[in-house]
């Protein structure tokens, strides 16, 4: 096998991409920002990655290598090795997309310069149109020529990447800086509309025809069903994700969410999505979800509460998605509410929500923040949620 480069040495890029090209044969190359991060990759050559499995109940440690790594700011040498991979990865965070584009160009650059053959650039980023965003990007970088070449031989392609990594803050402090703690499930459905290269053989890769229906599912099932537990959690006084299965309130909050998000996917994607394939998905991730062996922290999961309470995003782009194909968001509606009800000090964006909903009103926030009308079915029912769970009591 060849060279795999990717951009982003962090979670995903150590505890997913790394484990699935390097047990392919490839030799994995990383590039980050970090310069400690980079020195101690180079330094070790090989790092730890401890997978802890949901269905037997055990963890299994790897070591992953062998690995180098180069800092962003060796423009050159990144170019060269992207002139020369066989595949390239992101997981590097939307935002910072655009700040990856030059780089990207001078690898695009140098291999056209080299004749080298098509390669894809596979994105791990949990945005439906991070792939665009980061083509777009490129391209505003390149000559007319440069960018018809791109466009034959470059491919921007979308991935869904469900893989839970835990945060370094939560692990031990005595833990090796280069560990990466992850569940143990490896599928990595991508968008083969968008490959220039060959099909990769890759263990775990899945290519799927139409990618939108593959990342709303994931969307509006997993990350949904996670800020569920999250925030419910949080409010129910719950430490760890895997808790909220043992309160009965939470419990069946997530599983009528998910049955309206379902209801509604099912219908939007019906050539797409195969029900029984769905509903295999579903009890999937209550089980992983449910793994006590992770210790994944309602904080971790419910972070940065503004963004996530966008209105594209994983918990007010569900009850949209509802309403467009028929289903009222009942308990959808229940999860924005508990969102909105997030408190926690040490979450900077939980701290600002608290402060903008003191100041400006819980009608100003859902219109502002949320884009939803506070007079609109789905706003009345947000705040009727926002008031049962402010005050602490029950549905049901």
């Amino acid at each position: 096998m060849g060279v795999f480069l990717q951009f982003g040495a962090g979670n995903i890029g150590r505890g997913f991409m790394g484990q699935l090209f390097s047990e392919a044969g490839y030799s994995v190359v990383f590039v980050d920002v970090r310069k400690d991060l980079v020195d101690l990759l180079n330094a070790q050559k090989f790092y730890p990655l401890r997978l802890l499995d949901a269905y037997t109940k055990t963890g299994r440690d790897l070591f992953i290598g062998p690995v180098w790594a180069l800092h962003v700011g060796e423009e050159d040498r990144v170019a060269e090795v992207f002139a020369e991979a066989e595949a390239v990865g992101t997981a590097v965070g939307v935002r910072n997309l655009p700040d990856l584009a030059p780089l990207l160009a001078l690898g695009i650059r140098k291999r056209r310069a080299l004749g080298k053959g098509p390669v894809d650039v596979y994105l791990c980023e949990n945005a439906r149109d991070a792939a665009g965003t980061l083509k777009d990007a490129v391209l505003s970088c390149l000559t007319a020529e440069e960018r018809a070449w791109t466009e034959a031989h470059i491919g921007f392609v979308g991935t869904s990447v469900a893989r839970m990594v835990l945060s370094p803050e939560v692990l031990p402090e005595s833990h090796d800086p280069l560990l990466v703690v992850a569940d143990a499930y490896r599928e990595f459905p991508y968008d083969a509309q968008a490959l220039r290269a060959s099909t990769l053989s890759v263990a775990g890769m899945k290519p799927v025809r139409n990618f939108v229906a593959e990342f709303f599912r994931k969307f509006h099932t997993h990350n949904l069903g996670h800020a569920t537990l999250a925030y419910l959690g949080y409010l129910r006084g719950l430490r760890y994700i895997h808790e909220g299965f043992q309160d009965s309130f939470v419990s069946e909050v997530f599983e009528r969410a998910l049955d309206e998000t379902s209801r509604a996917l099912l219908r939007r994607f019906s050539q797409d999505l195969d029900p029984e394939e769905h509903r295999r998905i579903r009890q999937d991730i209550r089980v992983r979800f449910g793994n006590p062996l992770l210790q994944d922290t309602v904080y971790r999961v419910a972070r940065d509460p503004l963004r996530k309470l966008a209105p594209s995003e994983r918990l007010i782009g569900s009850a949209h998605l509802c309403l467009e194909e028929g289903v009222f968001p009942e308990y959808v509606a229940c999860v924005c509410a508990a969102a909105l009800c997030y408190d926690w000090r040490g979450d900077p964006e939980a701290v600002r929500l608290q402060e903008m909903l003191r100041e400006e009103g819980l009608a100003a926030v859902l219109a502002g923040i949320c884009g939803v009308l506070p007079e609109s079915p789905l706003g009345e029912r947000v705040r009727e949620w926002y008031a049962v769970l402010k005050t602490g009591q029950k549905r049901w």
